[in-house]
């Protein structure tokens, strides 16, 4: 930068006794020379969240050159030259802190708060930077109480900002009235209301909408906590399968689980069980090795040939009661294959969002549409959050529906980039019996690959089991839906 255009090299900084002197002095500053339109700051009235407080002005002085003034009582120099800490210390002499000091200290707190919900020091370095540095956009709540937020702070920063809860359920505001979607960058002097929804929980795409460090580390937080419940679910559930299927007796697959608990753990060097259920359900550990600890290999060799045979023969037998079934089929009356409910309403003109691609089982809503009836989203749909709130309806699955047409799922699978693992993945897929409607592969860093399939699935309870299987191949390292 220039010399020429730094136009504060002249500065004057004005110390008085008390507020109102302040604002007489910036009134005679002023009266006697011309303010620079848009360089008047306010920061008594509202204070920066480090508390930092001043009258700043930039007026033209003699000559036609700039001069800025900082006017400010004894107490806000005190803080702006030595910081919160070094003020409150001095007062200790004074009686201790009141409750001005105290809301300076709750940002300390705060900051304090976000740092340790970061694990990655990277992170942390990142997010007091982000708190320290970060230029100011200030916004109202219904109730009129101001908040100052990192410049491009969005809708979702405001909502968490205010208090997590708030942020984790936040669906998109009004702000000024009108309604806006979560990624809605804040302007100053906006006065945002935030609407939310008990059902709604954050997602991960929410990462990418938000600019604060607490936003950041608390839709980090949650995530990370609801995809370690979810895994213990599913390993949990995968045991259960799997004891029901190798064990001869009721109770004797489970007692022999139970008596092998400690041998399991030390083979697979986890802590406890919970530890083994989310390593299963991760897809860290293979269930087949888990069942062969337990039963050993011959006896698992043993019950898969047999259920083989069996299999063979119960599709002959369904082959033949499916012909024989087939014309009574055809003379009953045509359901609602969607198996979407609008209402108490069955028979509703639908779409399907392509973005989210709802499945029987997820959380859904319908927006109305011109022309293509109501188009169904799951809940975390982008899409969703930006359309007109007074649009939106509710809408269930058809409990009464048992047969639903398939629907596209889109999945991504981070894999090791070796010969072999793209064919092992695709026969894992259709030995479920499930089509691939689509797979693209490419190279990414660190000698992985990025496979997407899209895979016809008619429930999520489907999708789960494709998850457990592709998460068992060798060289799959991550699946996830997208």
């Amino acid at each position: 930068i220039e010399l020429d255009d730094v136009h504060d090299v002249i500065g004057f900084r004005i110390i008085l006794e008390d507020v109102a002197s302040c604002y007489q002095a910036l009134g005679v500053v002023h009266a006697n020379f011309k303010p620079v339109p848009g360089r008047i700051k306010d920061l008594i009235a509202l204070p920066k969240p480090n508390g930092y407080q001043s009258l700043h002005t930039t007026v033209i002085g003699p000559r036609g050159k700039r001069v800025e003034i900082q006017i400010r009582t004894k107490e806000m120099d005190e803080v702006a030259e030595s910081g919160i800490a070094a003020h409150w210390i001095y007062k200790q002499g004074g009686g201790g802190r009141s409750s001005k000091d105290s809301n300076q200290f709750a940002w300390l707190r705060q900051l304090v708060d976000d740092v340790v919900q970061q694990s990655d020091p990277k992170e942390v370095l990142q997010s007091v930077k982000e708190d320290l540095f970060a230029k100011e956009v200030l916004v109202f709540s219904p109730t009129s109480e101001l908040y100052p937020l990192a410049r491009g702070s969005s809708v979702l920063d405001f909502a968490y900002k205010v208090h997590s809860d708030l942020g984790g359920h936040c669906t998109g505001a009004k702000v000024n009235g009108r309604i806006a979607s979560i990624r809605y960058l804040l302007q100053n002097g906006d006065v945002v209301h935030i609407m939310t929804s008990k059902t709604q929980t954050p997602k991960r795409e929410w990462l990418k909408h938000v600019r604060t460090s607490k936003a950041k580390s608390r839709i980090r937080a949650w995530l990370k906590r609801h995809q370690k419940e979810n895994s213990v679910i599913m390993g949990k559930k995968q045991i259960e399968e799997g004891l029901e299927k190798y064990s001869k007796g009721d109770d004797a697959g489970k007692k022999e689980y139970q008596r092998k608990l400690d041998h399991l753990l030390t083979t697979f060097k986890l802590r406890d069980e919970n530890h083994l259920f989310t390593a299963l359900g991760y897809g860290q550990v293979s269930l087949k090795n888990v069942m062969t600890e337990i039963f050993g290999s011959a006896a698992i060799t043993t019950v898969n040939n047999d259920r083989s045979d069996s299999a063979t023969r119960n599709d002959r037998d369904s082959q033949v009661l499916k012909n024989k079934s087939q014309s009574v089929l055809s003379d009953l009356p045509s359901s609602n294959s969607n198996g979407i409910v609008v209402g108490r309403e069955r028979n509703i003109l639908l779409s399907f969002c392509r973005n989210c691609s709802p499945l029987r089982g997820d959380n859904i809503k319908g927006v109305i549409t011109k022309g293509k009836g109501i188009k169904v989203h799951r809940t975390g749909c982008k899409y969703l959050s930006e359309s007109d709130d007074t649009l939106v309806v509710d809408v269930t699955w058809d409990k009464s529906v048992k047969n639903v047409n398939l629907r596209p799922v889109q999945l991504q699978v981070i894999c090791s980039d070796s010969p072999g693992v793209l064919a092992d993945m695709s026969r894992a897929i259709t030995s479920l019996g499930m089509n691939i409607g689509n797979v693209s592969v490419k190279k990414i860093k660190n000698g992985r690959g990025l496979a997407r399939f899209e895979v016809m699935l008619g429930n999520l309870d489907e999708l789960d089991k494709l998850i457990v299987q592709l998460g068992q191949e060798e060289g799959v390292i991550s699946v996830s839906r997208r």
